[in-house]
């Protein structure tokens, strides 16, 4: 799928000053994109127009309305698509969010659970009429980082994960679909609170949010599934977060249009750029020394490489024989792979000088976004992590290589890094203790101002964001049906 000329004229548009109305701008093009021919079956069972949207160089034009897009289209659509067939009253809405009429959002990370988000803290509370009370309890259990401002100016509604409770028993993580704000305020009892502008995306912002719910009264109809207390409480979650799997990959596939874009931009740029000759006779451009043509020429091939292997990763995870544990090692291994790749943007930068510090270029801009990438939908190096003892636990086992002879399949069965490996954790076991007593004692604590250092210094920087909040003070009264 190619979006229509329409969009890409949306680009050319000058850029916005305010950060409200760049956040805006970015949803109106995400509107426009979402228009162009994905329908909800499309999204439902991953067809070949699905997949083709992540390899679309658009994505590489503006990563913020691309990071709206996969909450928006694969975690929130795609996770309501599981619950249609029993949930027809559910088609309204679909409707509304497939002509992105509404945004939606997917809240699973809290500030205090990320990696280990199946012991999340919020609280959905059954109450005696059947409606549920949802809250954050704790400080830890704000919701992290999806936008939830009213400054997009369009209205969001989100699945929110929340610990269902009934009559003080513990039924597990389930989702629920809960009315954020309206185009222009929050709804009651749920209060925003606006990260500052994540590096990167500067130029194109996204309302990045701490969200917390003050006993939000949530309808009966607002939970997604079945109430009762799973048997098996890690595979029902798993069960319920099964659309992150698949960003894992989808998300990853857009890596390469940023490899490609980079590479193009860092290539035409050193065909312009001039320095002296070395004879001193005129000017040659920068393109012709080797150390200019090596991370160009390495970009090149990687966007070669990777889209040939993208489309193998996404034929073998969509085979009907393909069993989830295995979609998940497609997805792992994909992924970590172009987080390598994606290092010679930073190569690429490098070799435009000065020019490539600025996210007018771009290449900054789509490196410093590949790195929030490396994050989203799964830790890079947490899904290494269970990929690798996955297989040492022989739970499944990876195609062989297509032709064993050649050398990179000959040095996958080398055990030499396994013992330099080895080593490496026997000398930073022994370094630890010395690092974690310098840290206490440095003097280097006296210039640190991240928020993150303490908890302390969080709290009072989470009280001084730009809040938004429902005027009237009070929670009482359901939120509205969906």
């Amino acid at each position: 799928m190619r979006l229509s000329l329409q969009v890409i004229l949306l680009f050319t548009i000058k850029e916005r000053n305010q950060f409200a109305d760049k956040v805006k701008w970015s949803e109106r093009l995400m509107r426009a994109e979402t228009r162009q021919g994905l329908e909800l079956d499309d999204i439902r069972y991953l067809t070949e127009r699905f997949w083709d949207f992540h390899f679309d160089l658009i994505a590489a034009r503006d990563p913020t309305a691309l990071i709206i897009a996969t909450i928006h289209i694969n975690l929130c659509i795609g996770t309501l698509c599981n619950f249609i067939k029993d949930r027809p009253d559910l088609s309204d809405l679909l409707e509304r969010l497939l002509k992105f009429e509404i945004c939606g959002e997917f809240m699973l990370t809290e500030v205090g659970h990320g990696l280990d988000a199946r012991n999340l803290e919020t609280t959905a509370t059954l109450q005696p009429d059947g409606s549920f009370d949802l809250h954050t309890p704790t400080h830890a259990a704000a919701k992290a980082m999806p936008p939830t401002t009213p400054n997009a100016g369009i209205p969001r509604v989100a699945i929110v994960f929340a610990r269902l409770k009934v009559n003080g028993d513990d039924h597990g993580v389930k989702p629920f679909l809960v009315w954020l704000c309206d185009a222009d305020q929050m709804r009651r009892g749920i209060t925003s609170r606006a990260l500052p502008s994540r590096s990167g995306t500067n130029m194109k912002p996204l309302d990045h949010a701490i969200t917390t719910f003050d006993h939000v009264r949530l309808s009966p109809n607002a939970l997604l599934g079945p109430m009762s207390k799973p048997e098996d409480e890690r595979g029902d979650f798993l069960r319920q977060i099964w659309r992150v799997s698949i960003g894992t990959l989808s998300l990853s596939i857009t890596g390469i249009s940023a490899i490609r874009v980079g590479t193009h931009i860092a290539a035409l740029y050193s065909q312009r750029r001039t320095v002296a000759a070395p004879d001193g006779r005129g000017r040659v451009p920068i393109m012709s020394f080797s150390t200019q043509q090596r991370p160009i020429l390495d970009g090149w091939t990687h966007g070669i490489v990777l889209d040939a292997y993208a489309r193998w990763t996404v034929k073998e995870f969509m085979n009907p024989r393909c069993s989830q544990p295995m979609r998940h090692a497609f997805a792992a291994i994909f992924k970590a792979t172009i987080t390598r790749a994606s290092r010679v943007l930073n190569d690429l930068s490098e070799r435009c000088g000065w020019q490539g510090l600025f996210p007018y270029n771009q290449i900054s801009e789509l490196e410093l976004n590949l790195q929030g990438s490396q994050i989203a939908e799964g830790d890079t190096l947490v899904l290494c992590i269970r990929l690798a003892s996955e297989l040492l636990g022989d739970k499944y086992t990876l195609p062989e290589p297509r032709d064993p002879s050649i050398v990179l399949a000959q040095r996958d069965r080398a055990g030499t890094e396994l013992t330099f490996h080895d080593a490496l954790v026997t000398a930073y076991d022994e370094v630890l203790p010395d690092l974690l007593k310098a840290v206490g004692e440095s003097e280097v604590n006296d210039y640190v101002t991240a928020p993150i250092a303490s908890e302390e210094s969080w709290t009072i920087f989470v009280g001084e964001l730009p809040s938004f909040e429902y005027p009237c003070d009070g929670a009482e009264g359901y939120q509205p049906e969906l």
